[in-house]
């Protein structure tokens, strides 16, 4: 299966070339307005044989050994006609004794609901927004108690990516860092005792 968490073009932009180099069996989608963009990329996959599933809150599937835990989005969320951060599909892994959480673009109220209704811990954070301060807040964190973070971030990006408060929070938190703008892709595996990083060569 290949996962996108919402429908921003830096989340599903070449995701058409995935779908044909990789042909999942299963295209994975939280709550996506319909827009053109959109609407291709739901034909094409469906042009490749690939079968198109929402996901929601509180679902559990199981994948060769894996359990995926869908957290956000609820059942009842409803796209807006322009894709949201707060769209994001975000799933919890679990192989064997190694977590990992993946976050999307899920922004601080996303957090604050999950949180509460969720048990968050796990090993591998993919910290959400890029860095951004809409979202790692101190109760996620808290919460999630990870001891892996990974940032996808572009080099020198516009929006001041990622953001001080962010760092400094996961460094209080005594949690080990990787940012692709500095590491370039970060391969991380779960062995089911523990997750282990390998950096892309820098050339």
């Amino acid at each position: 299966m290949v996962a996108i968490t919402h429908g921003h073009s830096d989340h599903i932009g070449g995701i058409h070339v995935v779908l044909n180099n990789s042909r999942p069996r299963e295209l994975w989608v939280g709550a996506l307005p319909r827009t053109e963009s959109i609407e291709a990329l739901m034909n094409y996959a469906n042009s490749l044989g690939v079968r198109v599933v929402r996901h929601n809150d509180a679902e559990i599937l199981e994948l060769g050994g894996i359990r995926a835990e869908v957290f956000s989005p609820p059942a009842a969320w409803v796209a807006s006609s322009q894709a949201r951060n707060n769209d994001s599909l975000v799933l919890h892994l679990r192989y064997r004794d190694s977590t990992a959480l993946l976050e999307g673009d899920a922004e601080r109220s996303v957090e604050q609901r999950m949180a509460a209704t969720h048990e968050m811990h796990a090993d591998l954070l993919k910290v959400g927004h890029h860095g951004s301060n809409t979202s790692s807040t101190q109760e996620l964190i808290s919460a999630v108690h990870p001891r892996w973070a990974v940032i996808s971030v572009g080099a020198h990006n516009t929006f001041g990516h990622a953001r001080r408060d962010v760092l400094r929070r996961l460094a209080e938190a005594n949690v080990t860092r990787y940012r692709t703008d500095l590491s370039g892709a970060v391969t991380f595996y779960l062995d089911g005792r523990s997750v282990m990083p390998e950096l892309a060569s820098m050339g």
